[in-house]
């Protein structure tokens, strides 16, 4: 396999998509975005991106650009169940903003740095070759010499779809809570979870998992679940309808042809508990526009340490940020911890090696 290689398709246009795509053109690559929906959007989403994604955000979008979108500073931490709560300052911010403006301002970066978007425009299938792809949509056929997979699934790869978690389900709406939302804030229930957390506009995202078996005693009606969980909830606080999707939860999957590369949850999905999501997908992107050679010859090497540095990055994210959901969902375990989690000694003994782990130590 010889041959420069020119020209990369990006196919969706979220964090990891919109990153790879500035991060690549930046470099002088001829990059086309691909992206089904019209922007701005809502995503089901926590809306957060962890500190450990803070270095890979600021490489696309320096902070006074950020600032500007609406985007702040996040270090506050709760837990909280019924009328009891725990705080802490985590030891790294993060960010706030809304996916709405984070995905639009993200492909506009990928634009100015010289990007083509086509969007609303749907993949409908690609031709693997051996000396690239042709990407088929309801516009024509393009070929490229290499196709990135950033829609979230990676539905298009021969080596299939990203793994969902069994049997959980995530929900996510806006609320106008009164006086505002301080910091990320996690309410533990029976078979359930929910954050809470500030963006722009005076919005909070509610960002709600819950097992198969809660959403069916609860008729699936989002709204009950909320109130059960949080005493006091209002759905007149509701300022949008609740979308619903399955929660990522997947290993590292190698691509399953040598012109194809996975980035964000494409790649690798850890539940949503932990806010690596965004992180993850914007880390990948960085970690890939670095490593992208300028010749055929060597694209399999660098997948090869692309793929082990990616493994590396999810190794213990992925059972840390599985083991803090399933604690939030059972209230029995949290309440028997809680004497702990109370104590400023405690809280250094539990809560900051689970944050070490999932990169916001």
């Amino acid at each position: 396999m010889t041959g420069e290689l020119r020209t990369i398709a990006v196919i969706g246009a979220g964090p990891a998509g919109a990153a790879a795509a500035c991060l690549l053109a930046r470099r002088g690559f001829g990059v086309t975005v691909f992206e089904s929906k019209a922007f701005p959007r809502v995503k089901v989403c926590g809306e957060y991106v962890s500190p450990a994604g803070e270095a890979a955000l600021l490489e696309v979008a320096p902070r006074e650009v950020l600032i500007g979108a609406g985007a702040k500073r996040v270090q506050a931490f709760a837990i909280e169940m019924g009328g009891d709560s725990v705080e802490w300052l985590s030891p790294r911010a993060g960010w706030a903003l809304s996916r709405a403006s984070l995905d639009d301002l993200l492909l506009d970066r990928a634009r100015e740095a010289g990007a083509e978007v086509r969007q609303p425009c749907s993949v409908r299938s690609i031709d693997w070759r051996d000396d690239g792809a042709v990407v088929r949509t309801d516009e024509g056929d393009e070929a490229f010499d290499l196709v990135v997979h950033a829609d979230g699934s990676g539905r298009f790869d021969p080596a299939g779809r990203s793994g969902l978690a069994t049997g959980v389900v995530g929900h996510k709406c806006h609320l106008r809570v009164a006086g505002g939302v301080e910091g990320v804030r996690m309410r533990a229930g029976n078979g359930a979870y929910v954050g809470l957390i500030q963006v722009e506009g005076g919005l909070a995202t509610c960002a709600l998992v819950a097992k198969s078996q809660r959403i069916r005693a609860a008729g699936g009606d989002a709204d009950a679940m909320l109130a059960a969980l949080w005493p006091g909830y209002e759905p007149s606080w509701r300022t949008s309808a609740w979308l619903s999707c399955g929660v990522g939860r997947s290993r590292y999957l190698d691509p399953g042809h040598v012109r194809s590369v996975r980035l964000g949850n494409a790649a690798a999905a850890v539940d949503p508990v932990g806010g690596e999501g965004i992180g993850l997908a914007l880390w990948s992107a960085g970690e890939w526009a670095r490593r992208m050679p300028d010749r055929a010859d060597d694209l399999a090497a660098a997948k090869r340490a692309f793929g082990r540095r990616y493994r590396a990055r999810v190794r213990l994210r992925r059972p840390a940020c599985r083991f803090g959901a399933e604690v939030l969902m059972r209230p029995g375990l949290v309440r028997a911890m809680w004497p702990l989690l109370s104590r400023r000694v405690g809280r250094g003994v539990t809560v900051r090696p689970w944050a070490a782990l999932t990169g916001k130590g």
